[in-house]
C-alpha cells in the first residue's frame, strides 16, 4: 500500500500533528490556570496562618505581661479585629484570583468552542465536495 492509497497516510502528515497539538492546546491553557491559581491560594493559605500564628504568639506574651483586665480585654479586642481584616484581605484575595481563573477558563472554552466550530464546518465543506465528487 502506497501514500496515495493508504487512508492513513494524512494522520502522520507534520501540519496534522501540529493541529493535533493547536487542538490540545486549550486543555493545557486550563492545566496551566489550575496551576497557577493553586499556586495562589496556597500561598495565600500559607502566608495567612503564619502571620496568624506570629500574631497570637505576641499577643500571649502581651497579654502574660498585662496587669489590667480592662486592658487585657481592649487588647483581645484589638486583637481580633486585626485577625478579621487579615482574614477578609485573604478572602478578598482568594475570590480574585477565583474569579481571575473563571475568566481564563470562559475566554479559553469560548476560543476552543469557535476553533471546533471552524474546523467542524471545514469538515462538513470537505465532505459535501467529496459527496459531489
Amino acid at each position: 500500500m502506497n501514500a496515495a492509497t493508504n487512508p492513513f497516510a494524512d494522520f502522520f502528515k507534520p501540519e496534522l500533528t501540529k493541529e493535533m497539538a493547536d487542538l490540545f492546546k486549550p486543555m493545557q491553557n486550563l492545566v496551566d490556570v489550575n496551576t497557577k491559581t493553586v499556586e495562589t491560594l496556597v500561598s495565600l493559605q500559607k502566608a495567612y496562618v503564619e502571620e496568624l500564628a506570629n500574631a497570637s504568639v505576641e499577643q500571649f506574651k502581651t497579654l502574660c505581661e498585662c496587669k489590667d483586665p480592662k486592658a487585657a480585654l481592649d487588647l483581645q479586642v484589638k486583637f481580633y479585629k486585626t485577625v478579621e481584616a487579615k482574614m477578609t484581605e485573604t478572602a478578598e484575595k482568594g475570590v480574585a484570583a477565583m474569579a481571575e481563573a473563571k475568566d481564563a477558563y470562559v475566554a479559553t472554552v469560548e476560543e476552543s468552542g469557535k476553533k471546533v466550530t471552524e474546523l467542524a464546518e471545514e469538515a462538513a465543506k470537505k465532505v459535501a465536495e467529496l459527496k459531489v465528487a
